[in-house]
């Protein structure tokens, strides 16, 4: 393989939501392509943005903020089906693989915490799968509780590293738990740089409210009247709720309008000014603390140098790149 066509580094940055993560990679990406001459290919670790026609909601990283940089695992599947983590990183170990193979930088880029584990630790997850599917049947996302019961029972330690009302990140431990390990760790194939990005608890707070607020004005109400319709979530929150496999009704940002408006006994497209302020105030109610939840990770990324601007990133990444030479 020709030295321009060298894998590795595989670069990550992982930060909570409203952090500023988008704008950063693609500063920073546009300087490596444009100063090293290497082409860059950011893969997203966002499990809401895997979904299409989820756009608004998910701050769903627009073709104008991508600037011209090949953005992947962006829409790949309906909401109406889970996108387990073996999927995830199937299909993302298949891009970074193909963007080294081409002389590409894999540069993932999320706010998922086990999307970035997973690649960045070269976990093996195929194991779980068919554990995962049974828990699934066993224990809804209305028995979340339940579920860390059980995995409290087996794994005290692995119960304490997950929030007992995240059904998934519950879900996943128990599997692997129940699997004898999902999570085994084998040598990543390049060598890892991971960064990280956090302005503060105080500065993402902020930024979340004012992220909602302009969600709203782009339309967000406008989207989630049109998720209703295709796929006929109104019925599907009253019948269902939250054991729905419509990954709408279990996203922060789309899930609260459905609550409300089954409370109310009325369909979305039904709620009020006032009612929509109510949304709004049970948004900001969920996400921030997913944000605190999701700094918890930076302790079980491996080594991660925090960075606080574009150049500071892309400084960080021109290092491990020359290192490779």
């Amino acid at each position: 393989m020709p030295a321009e066509a060298r894998p590795g580094p595989l670069v990550a940055l992982y930060g909570p939501t409203s952090s500023g993560k988008t704008g950063l990679s693609v500063k920073a990406a546009l300087r490596v392509e444009r100063e090293l001459g290497r082409p860059v290919v950011v893969i997203s670790a966002d499990s809401r943005q895997v979904y299409r026609y989820m756009d608004i909601g998910t701050s769903k990283t627009t073709a104008a903020e991508m600037r011209g940089i090949e953005h992947a695992l962006i829409d790949v599947t309906e909401p109406s089906r889970k996108l387990e983590l073996e999927d995830y990183v199937a299909l993302a170990r298949e891009r970074i693989a193909a963007a080294a193979q081409a002389g590409a930088l894999p540069f993932v880029v999320g706010g998922t915490g086990v999307y970035v584990s997973a690649l960045t630790e070269g976990w093996e997850v195929g194991g779980a799968g068919t554990v995962r599917a049974s828990l699934r049947r066993d224990f809804p996302p209305s028995m979340a509780a339940d579920a860390h019961a059980m995995l409290r029972r087996l794994d005290r330690a692995a119960a304490a590293r997950v929030h007992p009302s995240n059904y998934e990140a519950v879900l996943n431990a128990l599997a692997a738990v129940m699997a004898g390990g999902e999570a085994r760790r084998s040598a990543p194939e390049s060598r890892v740089l991971v960064l990280g990005l956090d302005p503060g608890p105080r500065a993402v707070e902020q930024q979340v409210a004012q992220t909602y607020d302009d969600q709203v004005r782009r339309g967000l109400f406008g989207e989630v009247t049109d998720l209703a319709a295709r796929y006929g979530l109104d019925e599907e929150a009253r019948a269902r709720g939250r054991d729905s496999r419509n990954q709408v009704l279990h996203t922060h940002g789309y899930r609260e309008f459905f609550d409300l408006a089954r409370r109310l006994g009325k369909p979305v497209a039904q709620l009020s000014p006032a009612e929509l302020a109510d949304v709004r105030e049970a948004v900001l109610d969920h996400i921030r603390p997913h944000t605190r939840r999701q700094r918890t990770w930076f302790a079980k990324l491996p080594s991660p140098r925090m960075v606080t601007s574009p150049d500071h990133a892309f400084r960080e990444i021109a290092r491990a790149i020359s290192a490779r030479r």
